[in-house]
């Protein structure tokens, strides 16, 4: 987990967020309130002062190291080595979404109009295919992928699920990435990013149960 964790890629995705939140501090002027939170409409509803709202990325992308450092540090060696391959894109995923969520920010603090909404549904449309891709490939395990408590004790079960579900992420992705270079309207991109994560979690938990509650011969 630590080689994981610790990759050239996730370092060199926390040196260029250091850098993006040192240019914001150097570009935005101190007196300047940022965007934190954008409503359903997609436009920004809360705002921050400068220090605090650039503080938020990095001290996010450090907290969910720090997570995956503990977990990495005590959950059993079979459990991480089952769900290996969605390990290796979770860190990586959320330093990248960080990095542009703080790109975004600092380029609307110095007077760039706000596309935050195109950019988060952007970056969830990575994730989401990236996601979509690896689900197949992880074993049961009680640490990643789409888990119930009664699949973990049955490998068709497990492998049903986790295919169905990836392939569903894969599409709601591509859709939202389709939607993220196409659609202007930000109520309707937040509308699609919503719909991208939920539909696919819901659908594969719903099948899910369905087969786990099939009778066994018709398995």
């Amino acid at each position: 987990m630590s080689q994981t964790l610790f990759s050239r890629f996730n370092l060199a995705l926390w040196a260029a967020l250091a850098m993006v939140t040192l240019a914001g501090f150097v570009l935005v002027p101190a007196n300047a309130l940022l965007p934190v939170h954008w409503g359903p409409s997609g436009e920004a509803d809360s705002f921050w002062p400068r220090n605090a709202a650039l503080a938020i990325a990095p001290v996010m992308v450090a907290a969910n190291a720090a997570i995956f450092a503990l977990v990495g540090r005590f959950a059993p060696a079979e459990q991480l080595a089952a769900g290996k391959h969605v390990w290796a894109i979770v860190v990586p995923a959320i330093s990248a979404l960080a990095l542009a969520v703080q790109g975004g920010i600092v380029l609307i603090g110095t007077g760039y109009p706000d596309r935050m909404v195109r950019i988060i549904s952007l970056g969830f449309a990575v994730m989401l295919i990236l996601l979509g891709n690896v689900l197949p490939k992880t074993q049961p395990n009680r640490l990643a992928g789409l888990r119930l408590p009664w699949m973990t004790a049955e490998p068709a079960h497990w492998r049903a699920t986790q295919r169905l579900t990836g392939i569903l992420f894969m599409l709601g992705g591509m859709g939202l990435l389709l939607c993220g270079l196409l659609v202007d309207e930000a109520q309707w991109l937040a509308v699609a990013l919503v719909a991208a994560v939920l539909v696919p979690t819901v659908v594969g938990g719903f099948y899910g149960c369905l087969y786990g509650h099939r009778p066994a011969q018709g398995r």
